[in-house]
Order: C-alpha cells, then sequence, then structure tokens
C-alpha cells in the first residue's frame, strides 16, 4: 500500500460523531451520514476527491463516491473504508488514461483490495459520478446504493440498476448479486450521462428506503443542496432510521465551471466530518505510484492487505518539508518513491447537522 493510499485509509477509518453535515469548500457538494436510530456502527462512508492539475499531460477530476458496508457480512466498516480508499487512490494511480478506462481499472482495484481482506466473506456497495473538463460525466456503480438526477421543477431520475435478485432477475429479496470485494466475475456498471443535468443524488438503502414519492419531493423542493440533505437524513429517522443513512448531493453544472478554473496543481478529500489536503511538494514528483503498484490494480495477488486493520492512526508518519499550518504534522525520511505530502486536516463548521428538524 502506498503512503496517499495509507493516509486515506486510515484518515478515513477515524469515524466522527452519528451524523454530521459537511460542505467541500468552494465546491457544489454536500457530504452527509447518518448511524440512524438502530445501528450502533456506522459502516457508510462518503468521500469526494479532487485532483488538479499540474501540467497539460494531466486532467483534473472531481470523484464523488458513496459506500456501504455489507453489515450481514464480515466487517463491514472495513470493508468499506478499504473499498473508498482503494477506489480513490487508483483514480490518481490511473490519471493517465480516458475517463471511462479510469473508472474501470478504480473499481477492480479497490476488489481485488477488499477480496484479498475478507475473501468474498465481506465487501461493499459503490456509487460514485466522475467529472473531467469538456467530458460527459461517468457514473459507476456496484451493489443497490443509488445515483439520482434532479433539479428545481424537474423531476427526479434514478440513473442506477440495484444489483439485487429483485431488479438483476426479477426475484424477490435484497440480497446482492455484486458487490465491491466478491472478487472474480465481478460486472460494474459504467455509463457517461448527460452534462445538463442540474443536480444529482448518491444514496445509501438507508436514504432511498424512503416512499418513493415522499423522496422526489424533497429534491425536487429544497431550496439548495446542504437543505435536501439534511431533510432526507431527517425524514430517514422519521421513518424509524433503521440503517445508517448517507447521501453526496452535487451541483452538477456548477461544478463544471469549478474544475475548468482549477490551476493549483494537488489532491484535496472530503467526508462528512471534515477535509484531509494531501500538497504535493515537489514539483517532478508526478509518478505517484511505483510499477509494481499499477501491476497491483490489474492482478487480485498484487494487492496488499492494509495496514490500518492493525495499525494505530497516531504512529503514521507524514513526509513534508517546510511549516505548515496543521492540527498535527510529522516529519520522516523521504520514502523510496520520494514521495512528499503536506496534510492538513480540517474538521466540518457544523458536524452534528443540527440546524435541521431532527428526531
Amino acid at each position: 500500500m502506498n503512503s496517499l493510499e495509507q493516509k486515506i485509509t486510515v484518515w478515513l477509518a477515524r469515524g466522527g460523531p452519528p451524523r454530521s453535515v459537511n460542505e467541500c469548500f468552494d465546491l457544489p457538494i454536500v457530504l452527509a451520514t447518518d448511524v440512524g436510530l438502530r445501528r450502533s456502527e456506522n459502516q457508510d462512508r462518503v468521500a469526494a476527491l479532487k485532483i488538479s492539475s499540474r501540467g497539460n499531460a494531466e486532467r483534473p477530476l472531481i470523484a464523488v463516491a458513496v459506500v456501504d458496508g455489507m453489515g450481514g457480512m464480515r466487517d463491514g466498516g472495513k470493508c468499506a473504508t478499504l473499498a473508498l480508499s482503494s477506489f480513490l487512490c487508483a483514480l490518481t494511480l490511473h490519471r493517465g488514461k480516458s475517463l471511462e478506462e479510469r473508472a474501470l481499472s478504480a473499481i477492480i482495484y479497490a476488489n481485488n483490495a477488499v477480496f484479498k481482506f475478507a475473501g468474498g466473506k465481506g465487501g461493499a456497495t459503490l456509487s460514485s459520478v466522475l467529472v473531467e473538463p469538456d467530458q460527459k460525466p461517468l457514473i459507476v456503480n456496484l451493489g443497490d446504493s443509488r445515483i439520482y438526477a434532479f433539479g428545481v421543477g424537474n423531476n427526479v431520475e434514478r440513473l442506477t440498476r440495484d444489483d439485487s435478485l429483485a431488479e438483476a432477475v426479477g426475484g424477490h429479496g435484497r440480497d446482492l448479486l455484486q458487490f465491491v470485494g466478491m472478487g472474480p466475475g465481478m460486472q460494474p456498471h459504467i455509463q457517461s450521462i448527460a452534462n445538463t443535468i442540474a443536480n444529482l443524488a448518491i444514496t445509501t438503502d438507508g436514504i432511498h428506503f424512503i416512499e418513493a414519492r415522499t423522496f422526489e419531493e424533497v429534491l425536487v423542493n429544497a431550496l439548495d443542496l446542504r437543505s435536501a440533505s439534511q431533510r432526507l437524513s431527517a425524514l430517514a429517522r422519521w421513518c424509524g432510521g433503521p440503517d445508517n443513512a448517507s447521501v453526496a448531493m452535487i451541483g452538477l453544472r456548477s461544478l463544471f465551471d469549478e474544475i475548468r478554473n482549477t490551476t493549483v496543481g494537488g489532491i484535496e478529500v472530503w467526508d462528512p466530518f471534515g477535509s484531509l489536503v494531501p500538497i504535493w511538494i515537489e514539483k517532478e514528483a508526478g509518478d505517484v505510484f511505483k510499477a509494481d503498484e499499477v501491476e497491483g490494480a490489474k492482478n487480485a495477488t498484487r494487492s496488499q492487505v492494509p495496514d490500518y486493520l492493525a495499525g494505530d492512526p497516531a504512529q503514521d508518519k507524514v513526509n513534508a518539508k517546510g511549516r505548515s499550518k496543521t492540527r498535527r504534522t510529522k516529519k520522516s525520511s523521504a520514502p523510496k518513491d520520494d514521495i512528499q505530502l503536506e496534510i492538513q486536516i480540517e474538521r466540518s463548521p457544523s458536524p452534528d447537522g443540527s440546524d435541521e428538524d431532527s428526531r
């Protein structure tokens, strides 16, 4: 596991308050999660990734993903963390490929990593939106998390199909036929969508179990993305809060303007609890991953079990040059692949989302 992937893995595993909403700085993206009323652990993971351009050969990318650990199987929370961190890091690894190739390589990498850890006895759903400048957005889906398109005065349209018995083969029940970590045979759903869509919502089943008409009315009538996410979370609680409830809201039209204006090279990551900002220090350190790690995305036998499963996040070291206004910075000698990162961790200004009605 390379240093960037390990850092994101540990960071996503840190947890947070039972309910939290975070607006990504300077981006029309809102991330929210709620443990619900009947679960003791939140096995959902939500994150946004921004990869800024560092040269003409590299294309900026914004990715938003929602992952739901499979609680009836082994280590749902850990599988969700690993699925999301490996997916995000693989998007960085394959940044020289086309958007569709990049998405496919990332979901394969995530599937291999989770399968290596859980052996098919644990896994997670994953739904993601990928945006590059002057390209049609791409959606990736595996499992039963969902992606919806919506806008003020417009109908709500569901863009994904569940990999459940009921929807995939016309059977009964919510058992999943596909998930991240299933191993060989995975066939993810990857498709482009219209760049004229106003907004997108990515949800776990703890949100979209709400009666469909009510769910749609909330999306259509919400004043903004934050209020839409908060109202859906509150509504899930009013309906009993049977599961972890997570949602990512994306202002797609506005996002295109933001990504076109990106000029400073770097990587930023957000989740519902705060932000993690690894900043590239070395100007020439463009190749983030070593050759054997590139092969690992294509070959399940090369995937590594994440160190965080037995490690202490406080023992992780961050390589940095100079001084930084961070809450915690440690220094060490440069790793073999000569990557140097500066990590900044910020918390959401309103971590509990208490400004909305709740049960």
